[in-house]
């Protein structure tokens, strides 16, 4: 049997998501990170615009969860903790309403709701600019 991760999305409303995977991939201000059991302990700051994708996770293979700023934290006994102000998993994004926040804050020059929105839309499968 092969060794997994134990995954855990949490955001201060609510655990977002927990289980097993294989490897986390998850964007930190420091670029995209990569892990796999038995990585070395790990903190960084998660981006704001960040998309977390846990693969080999539940029957469809992938978990893909849109986060926005916070922390990754990976322990030594294969733990991997997201912390995000703001989580949300691809299945549960209208990306309609996605498509408008990225609009509005497109017009309005807002580059943080513009983050927010992209990672949204990627976290969902769309293709965004």
């Amino acid at each position: 049997m092969s060794k997994k991760l134990l995954v855990e999305i949490v955001s201060p409303e609510r655990q977002v998501w927990a289980g097993e995977g294989d490897m986390v991939i998850a964007k930190t201000v420091e670029g995209e990170i990569g892990v796999q059991p038995g990585h070395v302990p790990v903190l960084s700051l998660l981006a704001h615009d960040a998309v977390v994708r846990v693969l080999g996770a539940r029957e469809t293979g992938e978990v893909r969860v849109a986060a926005h700023s916070g922390f990754v934290s990976v322990s030594g006994e294969g733990r991997v903790s997201i912390l995000a102000e703001i989580a949300e998993l691809a299945e549960d994004i209208d990306v309609d309403r996605a498509r408008t926040a990225l609009k509005k804050a497109a017009d309005s020059g807002d580059t943080l709701a513009l983050g927010r929105a992209r990672s949204r839309l990627r976290a969902a499968g769309e293709e965004v600019a």
